[in-house]
């Protein structure tokens, strides 16, 4: 087939014409690349490798732009970029080479989203499933919390008196503040001894 017209469609991308009656998208960087005009002719191999490789430019641009906004992990990015319409296989190929050079490290962001949910008082239950939602494997998650020294029941004690001192002196507030802990993630014994020791306290 043969390139019919070249046309500057959006700002990174230029409109390929072509004698099959098709129009495709590439992106303005491959198009440079290839020293694309009209006139030329494309076999379909070369037409798809050419939409393979714009997929890819297109999506490690909009990746890196993810991560200068925040840290992700491989899954979420992944998960992203093809939400965002971008081709499943050149975004896998675009997570493999971002991990390949550290822009993501599943590990390290982990440990950081790990630490900042313990600091604020998330019991390590519940921080388990938040890293699972973040798209941190099971097994890496159980490792970077088994790693930490938190002490659940001194988040507890926190959690009661930044948090639930309020409710506490309500009607039934004890009741609800224990129901509440617990559906946090904290053990039943741990939530029983600190709620004991905090209304000794208090009386």
């Amino acid at each position: 087939m043969q390139i019919l017209a070249l046309q500057k469609d959006k700002l990174h991308l230029t409109k390929l014409t072509l004698s099959n009656g098709e129009e495709v998208l590439i992106d303005n960087d491959v198009c440079r690349e290839h020293y694309l005009k009209k006139g030329d002719e494309l076999s379909n191999e070369k037409l798809n490798d050419l939409v393979f490789e714009s997929q890819y430019q297109r999506a490690k641009s909009r990746a890196v732009w993810y991560l200068d906004r925040k840290d992700r992990t491989s899954k979420d990015l992944y998960n992203k970029l093809c939400l965002a319409g971008f081709d499943k296989k050149a975004s896998a190929k675009v997570i493999a080479r971002l991990v390949e050079v550290g822009l993501i490290d599943d590990r390290r962001f982990a440990e950081n989203y790990a630490e900042r949910l313990l600091d604020s008082n998330v019991s390590k239950r519940e921080a388990l499933q938040k890293l699972l939602q973040k798209g941190v494997p099971y097994d890496m998650a159980k490792d970077v919390l088994s790693e930490t020294d938190t002490d659940e029941n001194e988040q507890i004690e926190a959690l009661l008196n930044k948090k639930y001192r309020t409710k506490l002196m309500a009607d039934n507030g004890v009741e609800k503040v224990y129901a509440a802990l617990i559906r946090k993630g904290f053990s039943y014994e741990a939530v029983k001894t600190a709620l004991k020791n905090y209304t000794e306290f208090e009386d």
